[in-house]
This record gives C-alpha cells, sequence and structure tokens, in this order.
C-alpha cells in the first residue's frame, strides 16, 4: 500500500476522544460503536458536500479501491478472536511495512498487536504508552475510526503519494455553548520541500485560517488555534489542501444561531457541478463551470475559480480562471495551451490562465467564496468546493472560431500629423475576413474571408489621413461572419 497522504486519515481519528475512564469493557464497546456510528454519519455528510466518499461502518457496505475494509464495531486487543479480527488482519496485511506476516488467523496476538502499534505511528495516532494507558497495540474508537476513513477516502482517487499532508487534535469535541476549543494542526507530514497551502475552517460560517508552508520548508509546521461556538449546533472542523481533507465534529449544547427570521442560519457552502467526475479533456476544449452556493454569503464577496491538481496544488501560480460576483452560475472556459511565440495570450486562448503551459494529468475546478474589495478578491477564504476530477489528455484541433479577438487599437496623431491615424487590430488566421471603415465616407478596407489557412494569430495595422477636422468612429468587423465588431470614436482637431 502507498503511504497515505490523504489528509483524511490521521486526522478524524485524534478528534476523537480517549475514554479510558469507562467503568466496564461492555462501555467502552457501546461508547465505541457510538463512535463509529458517527464518523459513518460524517463521511455521509462529506459525500453529500462534494467531499470523501461515504465510507464503513458497522453493517455497511463499504467502497474502496483495492483496500479491504475491515467494518469493526467493537473494541479489539490481545486475546480477541473472529472474524473481524481476520478483516483487521487482511486490512494491515495489505502493507508489508506494517504487517509484514500477513497471517490472517482470527486472533489477536503478539503479531497483530505489533502490527496495529506500527499503523498507529504511521498514521500518527499514538506512538507510546500501552494498552490500558494510550491504547497503543488497540483497535479502539480512534484506530477503527482512522481505518474507516482510510478506507473510504481511498475510493476518492487511491491513496496519494502526493505532497501534501496533516491532521488535527480538536479539544474539546463537546460541550455548552459558548464553547471555546483548541486545534493543533500539524501539516507537512509528508515531509514535501514543494510548499502548500491549507485551510483550517470552523465549519460555522467564519472566516477560515490559512496555513502555508514555502517552498524549500521540509518539516513539519505546528500551529495553534482557539475558536469560539456561540451557538448550539454541530459543527465540522476541516483541515484541507486541494482535493485532500480531514475533520472533526464538534457537538454544542443549546440553543441554534436565529437569524432575522427566527430560524437556524445555514452554513455558507459552495459546490461545483460541472465538470463532472471522469470527465477527459485536451487543450483547445471548451467545458461549461457550474457552481452553486448555498448559505448566508456576506457582504463584499466573490466567487474565485481556479484550477487546482488532483494532488491539491495550484495549477498555476499567481493566476486563475476568473472572479465573478456571482454567487451561483455558470461559464464556459476554454483549456488553454502555450500561445505562439510573439503572440498575445489574449487573442488566442479565451479565459483565464490563457497560454498557461498544463501538464497532461487529473484536475479540479475549485470555486471558493472570497472576502473582496473593487472585484479583486482578498484570499480571505471563507468556503470552498471542488469540481469532480477531469483528466487532461493532450491538444484537440483548435478552430478559429475558439479564438478570442482582441480589441481595435486606434493611435492619433501619426508621426506627428493630427489628421493621420492608425487602426490595429487581430484575426485569428492571416485569412480570416473583415472590414474596416474610417467614418468618414472613405472606402471600408475589406478582406474577404477564406478557411485556407491554418491557425494562427495574426495582426493587421492600417493608417489613414482624414481630410479635416471632426468627430470620426472606426469600426473593424471580423470573423467569418463579421459578428466580431469594434468601434472607438475619436475627435480630429487640427
Amino acid at each position: 500500500m502507498k503511504y497515505f497522504t490523504r489528509l483524511a486519515v490521521a486526522a478524524t481519528i485524534i478528534m476523537l476522544p480517549v475514554f479510558a475512564s469507562a467503568d466496564t469493557s461492555a462501555d467502552l464497546a457501546a461508547q465505541a460503536q457510538a463512535l463509529l456510528n458517527q464518523v459513518a454519519a460524517l463521511q455521509a455528510q462529506l459525500a453529500a458536500q462534494g467531499g470523501v466518499t461515504t465510507g464503513t461502518s458497522s453493517g455497511s457496505t463499504p467502497v474502496t479501491s483495492g483496500i479491504n475494509c475491515p467494518l469493526i464495531g467493537r473494541v479489539l486487543k490481545l486475546g480477541s478472536s473472529g472474524d473481524d479480527v481476520a478483516r483487521l488482519q487482511k486490512f494491515l496485511a495489505t502493507d508489508p511495512s506494517v504487517y509484514p506476516e500477513g497471517q490472517a488467523t482470527g486472533y489477536y496476538g503478539t503479531l497483530t498487536e505489533a502490527a496495529v502499534k506500527r499503523w498507529q505511528v504511521k498514521y500518527n495516532i499514538v506512538a507510546s504508552g500501552s494498552a490500558v494507558s494510550t491504547g497503543y497495540g488497540v483497535t479502539g474508537p480512534r484506530t477503527a475510526a482512522a481505518i474507516s476513513l482510510q478506507c473510504s477516502t481511498a475510493s476518492g482517487g487511491g491513496a496519494s503519494s502526493g505532497p501534501v499532508g496533516g491532521f488535527i487534535q480538536v479539544s474539546p469535541v463537546s460541550g455548552n455553548a459558548p464553547l471555546t476549543v483548541s486545534v493543533k494542526a500539524t501539516v507537512n507530514t509528508t515531509g514535501s520541500c514543494t510548499g502548500g497551502s491549507y485551510a483550517l475552517s470552523w465549519g460555522d460560517g467564519t472566516v477560515a485560517q490559512s496555513l502555508t508552508v514555502p517552498t524549500g520548508s521540509c518539516g513539519q509546521v505546528l500551529q495553534n488555534y482557539s475558536h469560539q461556538y456561540i451557538y448550539g449546533g454541530v459543527y465540522m472542523v476541516t483541515l484541507s489542501a486541494g482535493t485532500h481533507q480531514t475533520s472533526a465534529t464538534v457537538v454544542v449544547s443549546g440553543p441554534s444561531a436565529p437569524n432575522a427570521g427566527g430560524t437556524s442560519i445555514v452554513p455558507l457552502a459552495v459546490s461545483v457541478t460541472s465538470p463532472i467526475n471522469g470527465a477527459s479533456v485536451q487543450r483547445g476544449d471548451k467545458i461549461t463551470i457550474s457552481w452553486n452556493t448555498t448559505g448566508t454569503v456576506p457582504a463584499n464577496s466573490s466567487i474565485a475559480l481556479d484550477l487546482y491538481t488532483a494532488s491539491g496544488q495550484k495549477a498555476v501560480a499567481n493566476d486563475m480562471i476568473a472572479i465573478t460576483s456571482q454567487m451561483s452560475g455558470s461559464m464556459q472556459w476554454t483549456i488553454p495551451g502555450t500561445a505562439p511565440a510573439g503572440t498575445a495570450c489574449t487573442a488566442v486562448y479565451p479565459g483565464g490562465l490563457c497560454g498557461a503551459t498544463l501538464a497532461n494529468g487529473s484536475y479540479v475546478i475549485r470555486a471558493a467564496v472570497a472576502q473582496s474589495t473593487n472585484g479583486t478578491s482578498s484570499g480571505n477564504v471563507l468556503a470552498s468546493g471542488n469540481s469532480g476530477t477531469i483528466t487532461l489528455t493532450g491538444t484537440a484541433p483548435t478552430p478559429a472560431s475558439n479564438y478570442k479577438y482582441g480589441p481595435l487599437t486606434v493611435t492619433p496623431n501619426v508621426s506627428g500629423n493630427p489628421l493621420s491615424t492608425s487602426a490595429s487590430f487581430d484575426i485569428p488566421t492571416s485569412c480570416t475576413g473583415y472590414d474596416l471603415s474610417w467614418g468618414d465616407g472613405t472606402s471600408d478596407i475589406i478582406q474577404a474571408n477564406s478557411t485556407s489557412c491554418a491557425a494562427g494569430a495574426v495582426s493587421r495595422s492600417f493608417t489613414h489621413q482624414y481630410a479635416g477636422n471632426g468627430s470620426y468612429t472606426i469600426y473593424a468587423r471580423r470573423g467569418a461572419d463579421l459578428s466580431q465588431g469594434d468601434s472607438v470614436s475619436l475627435v480630429i482637431s487640427n
């Protein structure tokens, strides 16, 4: 089994408290079952929001990607026996570094206990102590929940060797409102030196915390946070990086948050409904991006649409697909390629990331609700959601009809002559039709459209001398049907 770097594994585990003070083994087993049921409910909630695939709990059918989910419904420890022990042993055996013996005997002996200890250490659950003091070597509530989360999350794309990894510790996980919780977030657990961006959201619509690991920083980064929940409810504290995420549930007792109508506030959330998972695209293809936002949207917010790799890294630094004030909507975007040398990318590649060089591979489109000033995202992300995974496989033939025309540019006073004016524009091929009118009754400059030329943007520039002073409007119509119309007005004063 590959080293599991998806965030969901190590973290949700730690959100679950250790019930070492349970009076009887029956109490402990009941608490373990309750926690596993809570994990299943959380997985279903994440799946409904476009997160991880619904996972396993006792009595449910696991969705896996080559991993045997053991479906543990009780505390397993040295001396336990049964089919669930055998299933646990088969699960551990998928990683030879954890359980090299690989024996599925159905008896929880010293070999199985040692394998569980290795698994707990590998995924940052517990690394010392004893079965009684810390649960070291025991498949208790935390370890069972971690295994369940790993199995379910693996179906969302398989265990990844990508550069992101992390987990959270949340305390307390329940209490009366107002409840202050402490969160210890550990990121870059994979020891990556390529950097990464993480977001810690509280699940109550408040502003998320941003954690950034700079390029060249190869060690783990630890950050401590605190947050107060004012109202009662069930909240998910989520650490995410790209498509990877892990969540802890906090249950707060007390009155729900009221709004003006006296009903509960719906948490802010955004989802990307297209492109759908599994779509295959090529450079030059036009795809439809659709997004939808629910909940209470703060003033001065915008939607930032961006492209991320499936491993959670921003595809193009310092650029994005689009920013819009529409909280729900759709747009067409052309998958970019490399702009020809000496050609303005806006003349050839419509949409954001124009001219970007994208490697073949898997990507997701992320929509993020962010606070903005004058239409520019401030990076203060309030909520985000991803599209399904799309696969970029190559370059599609790009017809001239897909090109975005650049603007008509007019330059007066050519060579110091106040009556002389130049007009410049681009066309997607040298054979594309155009009609340039100077607006003074003189003959238009016309080129008939032809399809005999290969695609490749070219510029056209013409100079005209007006007979005298006046106000004129220059028109440039371009395209096979001259449907691309642009105009510029100017005043000639000699």
